[in-house]
C-alpha cells in the first residue's frame, strides 16, 4: 500500500491509501479541515467512489490500448500515475515524502502539456485526460489559452455530437441568462464527426457535481432528491431562487431534446477554488445522449413511448422529473427551432434524411407535449398509455 496525501492546491485534505500493484483505493483519512471532496463532508464509502469516478471508464478505447500495451495495469494505476490531475478542479494527490507544490503540476501551467488522443505519462509531462470521464472518445487540446474539450461520436452517424450543437442552437434561442457550454462541429477524414467546446474551469474556479453536493449530507424523509439538491446548494450560499431556476429551466430543455442522461455527474455547482466558496450552477453541458441518438425505430414514438423511455437523473421517468418544475414557462416554446427547421438541420449534419425527420417528428411532439405541461395538463404515462388503448 502507498500513502498520498490529497491536495486541493496546496493545502492538505487527508491521507490516501493507494494498493500499489492495483492502484485501487484502500483507505482515507480526512484531515478535518473542509477541503475535502463532498463539500469536506466525507467518508471512506464515498471516497471509494470519487477515485472510482475519476479515473477514465475502462470501456474508453484510449484506456484499452494503454491496457493491453501492458504501460498500466488499469485505469486507477493511470490516475494515479498522473497524480488524479484534472482540468476541472484542483485536486491532486502527493506521494508521501514528496516536495511537489500546486504551482509544479497546475496542469494550466504546464509549458509542455499532453495533448494527443492516446494518453501519455512521463516523469515531466501529466496528461489532463488521465481523469476525463465519460463514454465518448475524448481529450483534451491544451494548445489553446483556454482547454478546449474535443468530442469524437463514431456511432449512429456521429449525432451525439450534431446533439450537441442542437442543444447549443436552443439555449441561444432562448436568449436566457442561464449559463450553458456552446458547442462546435467538424467532420474528420475517417468518418466521425468531432464536438468542441471551452474549459468553463480553471485554475480558480472549479467544477463540483451534484452527485457531490447531494452526498455531502443526508437526505430529509420530507424531501425528494430533486428539493434535496436545491437545499444543499441553499445551505452552502447559494440563493434559492436561482438554482432553483436553473433547475427547472434544464429539466424542461432536457424534455424538449430527451436528454436520457443528466446523471448527477453531468451538471453541478461552480466553486471558486481559492476561497471554496460556490458561486452558482455550472453552465448546462454534456447534451449529446439525446434527440432519440440510439433509435432505431422506423416509426416515430407515440407519445406513450416517449414517456416510457428510461432516463438517468434524480428519477428513471421524464414524468416524475416534470413533477419537481415549479416555474413552468422558464422556456419560451414559441422560441424554440420548428420542426422543419430540425430536420433540416441535422439532415444537413450528416443524419440521413429518414432518420433526420423522424427526429423532427418526435421532437415536435415534446414540444407539444411541454406546451400542454405549461397551460396545467399533467404530463402521465398512464394516461398516455390510457388514451391509445381507448381508440
Amino acid at each position: 500500500m502507498k500513502n498520498y496525501h490529497l491536495m486541493h492546491k496546496n493545502d492538505i485534505c487527508g491521507v490516501l491509501s493507494i494498493d500499489i500493484i492495483s492502484s485501487k483505493f484502500e483507505n482515507y483519512k480526512d484531515n478535518n479541515e473542509g477541503f475535502s471532496p463532498f463539500l469536506g463532508n466525507t467518508t471512506i464509502e464515498n471516497m471509494n467512489r470519487w477515485w472510482e469516478m475519476r479515473a477514465i471508464p475502462s470501456s474508453r478505447e484510449t484506456i484499452r490500448k494503454l491496457i493491453n500495451s501492458l504501460e498500466i495495469i488499469t485505469s486507477e494505476d493511470y490516475l494515479a500515475k498522473n497524480l488524479a490531475l484534472s482540468i476541472t478542479d484542483t485536486y491532486w494527490i502527493k506521494p508521501d515524502g514528496s516536495d511537489l507544490k500546486y504551482e509544479d503540476i497546475n496542469l494550466f501551467n504546464l509549458k509542455d502539456p499532453c495533448c494527443e488522443k492516446i494518453p501519455y505519462h512521463n516523469a515531466s509531462c501529466y496528461d489532463p485526460n488521465a481523469s476525463l470521464g465519460g463514454q465518448m472518445e475524448k481529450y483534451w487540446d491544451m494548445s489553446h489559452d483556454t482547454p478546449v474539450l474535443t468530442k469524437e461520436a463514431f456511432k449512429y452517424f456521429g449525432q451525439q455530437a450534431v446533439n450537441e450543437v442542437f442543444a447549443t442552437l436552443i439555449h441561444t434561442r432562448q436568449n436566457t441568462q442561464i449559463p450553458f457550454v456552446k458547442y462546435s462541429l467538424s467532420a474528420t477524414d475517417e468518418g466521425s464527426i468531432l464536438s468542441f467546446c471551452d474549459s468553463f474551469t480553471n485554475e480558480d474556479i472549479e467544477f463540483i457535481s451534484a452527485y457531490e453536493i447531494v452526498s455531502s449530507s443526508k437526505v430529509s424523509n420530507n424531501n425528494s432528491m430533486y428539493e434535496h439538491y436545491i437545499k444543499c446548494c441553499k445551505d452552502n450560499g447559494i440563493d434559492e431562487e436561482y438554482i432553483r431556476t436553473f433547475m427547472d429551466y434544464q429539466t424542461l430543455t432536457d424534455f424538449v431534446i430527451s436528454n436520457s442522461d443528466e446523471h448527477l455527474m453531468n451538471f453541478g455547482i461552480l466553486r471558486d477554488a481559492n476561497t471554496m466558496k460556490l458561486l452558482g450552477p455550472a453552465p448546462i453541458f454534456d447534451s449529446g445522449n439525446s434527440m432519440f441518438f440510439s433509435n432505431l425505430k422506423k416509426t416515430p414514438f407515440t407519445r406513450a413511448e416517449l414517456l416510457e423511455r428510461q432516463i438517468t437523473s434524480f428519477y428513471k421517468t421524464e414524468e416524475k422529473m416534470l413533477k419537481n418544475v415549479r416555474y413552468k414557462n422558464i422556456v419560451d416554446v414559441s422560441l424554440l427551432p420548428q420542426v422543419s427547421e430540425v430536420k433540416d438541420f441535422y439532415a444537413n449534419n450528416g443524419i440521413p434524411e429518414d432518420r433526420a425527420e423522424r427526429i423532427a417528428i418526435n421532437y415536435g411532439t415534446k414540444c407539444t407535449m411541454l406546451n400542454e405541461f405549461q397551460h396545467g395538463k399533467t404530463i402521465s404515462f398512464y394516461n398516455e398509455k390510457t388514451n391509445d388503448l381507448s381508440f
